[in-house]
């Protein structure tokens, strides 16, 4: 009889473990969702800290952690004035800590790579000190996975955005947009939670490359 209530015990308690990790890629999910159909900055930023809840109750989890502080890093592009350096202040522990849980994970380095541009964006004299590591960020994740697209997607931004005396500009970046628009269009994601971001940065870098020839 003991050995059966410790059987059950042990049952049950696995049971709620699979189910709150059920939960919680649900509520994921759900939160992406709403994200991929809105450019609003407000709901950016409560879909952000809803899944920092997540984050929060499931502290270990790497992609609560990724996705927390891509959602702050991506709000900071569609800010207000005065706005995208708190945004980018908000995903910085998030980045930090995906990176931390998953060192040589592609996406976690090219998500530390799209924060750094972050923080260039929100204030322009950061570049010189930036610059380098996010270009340095994108170029370990293509290392750890060269079919991922959105490494090839912030080497191409740096590239793009360091001026030309420095080794940057139009010309050094375009292969490297061409390169990131190949992965993009061979690239599938294996389930709904897998990253798969950025094509419509990658659209809107390539019209900028086309509209200065």
């Amino acid at each position: 009889m003991r050995a059966f209530t410790i059987f059950l015990l042990a049952l049950l308690t696995t049971g709620f473990m699979v189910q709150g990790q059920t939960n919680w890629e649900q509520s994921l999910k759900e939160e992406l969702a709403q994200l991929d159909k809105t450019t609003d900055f407000t709901i950016w930023q409560q879909g952000a800290e809803k899944i920092g809840n997540l984050a929060a109750a499931h502290p270990e989890e790497w992609l609560l952690q990724y996705y927390t502080g891509w959602a702050y890093t991506q709000s900071s592009f569609r800010a207000p004035d005065g706005e995208a350096d708190p945004s980018t202040e908000k995903a910085e522990p998030y980045v930090k800590k995906a990176l931390d849980l998953q060192p040589d994970n592609t996406e976690t380095l090219t998500l530390m790579a799209y924060w750094l541009s972050a923080r260039i964006n929100a204030k322009s004299s950061r570049g010189m000190s930036l610059g380098p590591d996010s270009r340095n960020y994108s170029d370990r994740a293509i290392k750890a996975d060269s079919a991922n697209p959105r490494a090839y997607l912030m080497k191409a931004l740096v590239v793009y955005h360091t001026p030309a005396l420095f080794g940057g500009g139009k010309k050094k970046a375009a292969p490297i947009v061409e390169e990131a628009g190949q992965r993009f269009a061979d690239f599938k994601p294996k389930d709904e939670l897998e990253p798969h971001w950025g094509n419509d940065i990658f659209r809107e870098l390539e019209k900028e490359l086309q509209a200065q020839d």
